[in-house]
């Protein structure tokens, strides 16, 4: 067997002395091999001057948290002792308190995310994947079945979310906002903290505050947070069950509020100068409004109100604040109180006189189409000379008022052409008759360049064309049906490359 084997080294030399590729190969392996060994070397050498990475777990989880999403998981690649810490560093925080201790952690967390640079204004992102990499979260545990998911974002951008047991029949709070810089630094003066100086200046970084199902439980300490709040241009509350009254006084700093679904609120009283953008969504309740003057006003009180008895001076200081507004959208039987409770004095305009001189986006929210219907939006029309788009929402479930009284057709007489009308787009729930009605209704008032576009809850999408009169009627008949062959028009159903481009058009809240 030894012999055997001698022999075939023998000859397999022979051959490498003969072949010179086989002599190349053997040479190359046993270079290799002294590189690997070499190299194994200098990573031992660089392991040795490695302190970062014999830092403890803790250590490195923090040093990866002050770091972008990308520069963490870039950290992966060092070496095997990185991998997966990237993970663990950019987890969510989780604490554990009481109720009490709520606002205490909230600073420490915007102190903690002004350091990583997150309040910092002017950055720009590319996508909304990008803006939320970019963000961190705190989860605090508070009582039994309790805890708030806050989140930070560039920009200072801070969303708290309570999650809390739903009881039936919910406590009532109120929120209270006041700018109030003066007292401030005048209470700083008194006490002399540098660790507080800097939690507040963090609170003043905040820009947009997003409060989500706020309860009688966190009331105390969002309305203590509210009040260090002196730089917040935006205020976001929605589905905060027992919020019973809400005043807002922030001088020149809030620009846009948004209230959706706080179906327990009954009283709003702002006073905000810079306020421009303002939407709605529940049941109306008593509005106070000082000084206002809206560009953007979503009035979607769909659900009716919230006062029983319901009395226009509910709505009185609202209605004058979006007479100048750009956009909006607004109820029937919002609009058609005025005519049923509005006094009629001096000091008052009224409903006859009151226009809307700037809208240009108008969502009209009904219940029913029939001639009452039409005759109300025909006199809201009549008020919006330079109106462009109009939007016609029917949605069976909105509130309507009972109609108590008969009034006069003088009241809601359109005989405006909107000129300037570019698109008419009707949806929602619709009998075929009713959609007939009110298309025949609006081609009284618009121009022929205006698109009118219907659109039925089962998604299927028409254009309206208008047919015009043969050339062998014109000679005597056409001064005689020239009125009647205004409204001879048919229904074309779109394709599927007409329908995207008709989907495109879409009020500015219509997917809030």
């Amino acid at each position: 067997m030894g012999k055997k084997l001698r022999n075939k080294t023998k000859k397999q030399q022979e051959e490498e002395k003969n072949d010179p590729v086989l002599r190349d190969r053997r040479r190359n392996k046993f270079v290799s091999q002294a590189s690997n060994a070499e190299r194994d070397d200098k990573i031992e050498e660089k392991s040795a001057n490695d302190f970062i990475s014999r830092l403890p777990d803790d250590v490195l989880k923090h040093i990866i948290s002050l770091l972008s999403l990308r520069d963490a998981v870039r950290t992966g690649f060092l070496s095997t002792r990185w991998r997966g810490v990237w993970k663990a560093g950019l987890e969510t925080i989780e604490k554990d308190g009481t109720v009490g201790e709520i606002f205490r952690e909230i600073g420490h967390f915007l102190d903690y995310s002004q350091k990583l640079g997150l309040l910092t204004r002017g950055q720009e992102f590319s996508s909304i994947l990008s803006l939320i990499e970019h963000s961190r979260r705190l989860r605090f545990h508070f009582g039994h079945s309790g805890f708030l998911l806050a989140t930070i974002m560039p920009n200072g951008n801070l969303h708290l979310d309570f999650y809390s047991k739903k009881h039936e029949s919910p406590i009532d709070f109120d929120l209270l906002w006041t700018s109030e810089y003066y007292f401030r630094w005048a209470w700083l003066a008194v006490h002399d903290d540098p660790y507080i100086s800097l939690m507040l200046s963090a609170f003043e970084s905040i820009r947009c505050l997003h409060l989500i199902a706020v309860t009688n439980l966190t009331s105390q300490a969002v309305s203590s947070m509210l009040s260090e709040l002196h730089c917040l241009e935006s205020l976001i509350i929605k589905e905060c069950h027992g919020l019973y009254s809400l005043r807002i006084d922030s001088g020149f700093v809030l620009s846009k509020l948004i209230i959706f679904n706080c179906l327990q609120l009954k009283s709003v009283e702002i006073k905000a100068y810079k306020l421009s953008k303002f939407w709605f969504r529940g049941l109306l309740p008593t509005f106070t409004c000082r000084n206002l003057g809206l560009a953007d006003a979503m009035l979607d009180f769909r659900g009716g109100p919230g006062n029983d008895p319901f009395e226009y001076k509910h709505l009185d200081s609202l209605l004058s604040a979006v007479g100048f507004s750009r956009i909006l959208t607004l109820c029937r039987w919002t609009f058609e109180s005025m005519f049923r409770q509005r006094p009629r004095t001096a000091c008052r305009p009224r409903p006859s006189t009151f226009e809307f001189p700037q809208l240009k986006e108008l969502q009209w929210i009904d219940n029913e189409v029939n001639q009452h219907s039409i005759d109300v939006l025909f006199s809201f029309l009549k008020r919006c000379p330079f109106l462009q788009k109009l939007y016609i929402n029917i949605d069976p479930t909105s509130y309507s008022m009972p109609r108590t009284r008969k009034y006069s057709n003088q009241v809601f007489v359109c005989k405006r052409i909107l000129y300037f009308l570019e698109v008419v787009k009707v949806e929602g729930v619709m009998k075929k008759r009713d959609k007939k009605l009110l298309t025949s209704r609006l081609l009284d008032v618009v121009s022929k360049e205006t698109k009118i576009i219907v659109k039925s809850h089962e998604n299927r999408i028409w254009k309206v064309e208008r047919e015009s009169l043969s050339p062998l009627w014109q000679p005597i008949w056409y001064p005689l049906l020239k009125e009647r062959m205004k409204k001879h028009y048919k229904f074309v159903e779109v394709n599927e490359e007409e329908r995207e481009k008709l989907c495109s058009y879409k009020h500015a809240h219509a997917d809030l």
